[in-house]
């Protein structure tokens, strides 16, 4: 009730177009371009990217990132769970963000994705994967770099992992942190580890 009184106040207006009625209007998101480059090697059993990291959708993730619109994200999430790919009998799960970037920003925006994903596709999420060791920002770092600096920075925790996993993220850009995240959810057990991203830039930086 306190939401749609506050919505009443001050209602929703669109992040790419500013028109009210939504956070992201429909106009807004049939411009968001659908991914179909090249996919990361990192022990993936399937890996899914939704869209192209650039027009309303990169504003959108980054006022999401840097802007503290969480809601911003759930309708993102909305979005990504509307996607083409399989969910049956699999566990959610987000892939988690640096703790000091999270306390900073108030929420992990891969947890936001991650539970308006499993609300529309009604599966379970879960939050055993955890982060055990703080990394440096990836952005600036090269492949190999990126490489060394999540390393062992994952930990599954609560016993054997379920037998099919879709691990949740926002942006895969040398899918780096993916792999050393899946790495530790098999070092816990084996599993199917299907990997569902938001977005990715259609040309990769590895120097």
């Amino acid at each position: 009730m306190w939401e749609r009184f506050w919505q009443l106040l001050f209602p929703d207006r669109c992040h790419g177009c500013g028109c009210f009625g939504a956070l992201l209007c429909q106009a807004c998101v049939a411009q968001f371009t659908r991914y179909v480059g090249d996919i990361p090697v990192c022990g993936a059993t399937t890996f899914t990217i939704a869209f192209v990291y650039t027009g309303v959708l990169r504003s959108a993730i980054l006022a999401v990132k840097y802007a503290r619109q969480r809601r911003l994200g759930t309708a993102l999430g909305q979005h990504l769970a509307a996607q083409p790919w399989a969910s049956d009998d699999a566990v959610i799960v987000p892939l988690p963000g640096s703790t000091q970037r999270v306390a900073h920003r108030g929420y992990d925006q891969a947890v936001v994705l991650a539970h308006a994903v499993a609300c529309v596709r009604k599966i379970p999420l879960s939050r055993q994967l955890v982060r055990v060791r703080q990394t440096t920002a990836q952005a600036k770092l090269n492949r190999a770099q990126r490489q060394h600096n999540v390393a062992g920075a994952f930990v599954w925790q609560g016993g054997v992992p379920p037998p099919q996993v879709i691990l949740i993220d926002d942006i895969c850009t040398t899918g780096a942190t993916i792999a050393a995240a899946i790495a530790a959810i098999h070092q816990a057990g084996p599993c199917h580890v299907h990997v569902v991203v938001l977005a990715r830039g259609m040309k990769l930086h590895t120097a």
